[in-house]
């Protein structure tokens, strides 16, 4: 008896093991595409009316990012535009241009007053949460991602 106990667990881990082995893997961002599951949700989430595009309506940012990720021009943006857009990456002179360009008083920082993003994102690059973004937590959070 005691004999057929063993050989039965071993018989159910065995077959454990083999299904477990049989499942496909959990899908894994490609280290090259950035986004990732979140940007499916976060498409979704903008989608309102869920016909797959999100309209001039839909859309929160500023017009003229609509327009500039809208490559066809139908006045909607597809999935395959919101995702090369996300695959294009600023180049180091304009991501200081763009820090230029808000810092208005030229003090080196950004204050809350000179930001002209979302709240929640500056929050985000204030790091040590003093009310203004620095150069150096710019680069800490762009090392972090």
């Amino acid at each position: 008896m005691k004999r057929f106990s063993i050989f039965t667990v071993c018989v159910f881990a065995l077959l454990l093991g083999t299904a477990v082995l049989a499942q496909d893997p959990p899908a894994q961002p490609n280290p090259g595409q950035r986004g990732g599951p979140g940007r499916e949700k976060r498409m979704k989430n903008m989608d309102i009316d869920n016909d797959g595009a999100i309209s001039r309506d839909e859309w929160k940012g500023r017009s003229l990012a609509f327009a500039r990720i809208d490559k066809n021009g139908d006045g909607s943006l597809m999935r395959e535009e919101l995702v090369a857009a996300g695959t294009r990456q600023a180049r180091p002179g304009q991501r200081k241009g763009r820090v230029k360009q808000m810092d208005t008083n030229n003090d080196n920082q950004i204050s809350r007053d000179e930001w002209k993003g979302d709240t929640k994102r500056f929050n985000r690059l204030d790091v040590n949460s003093d009310g203004v973004i620095t150069k150096e937590e710019l680069r800490s959070v762009r090392r972090n991602r």
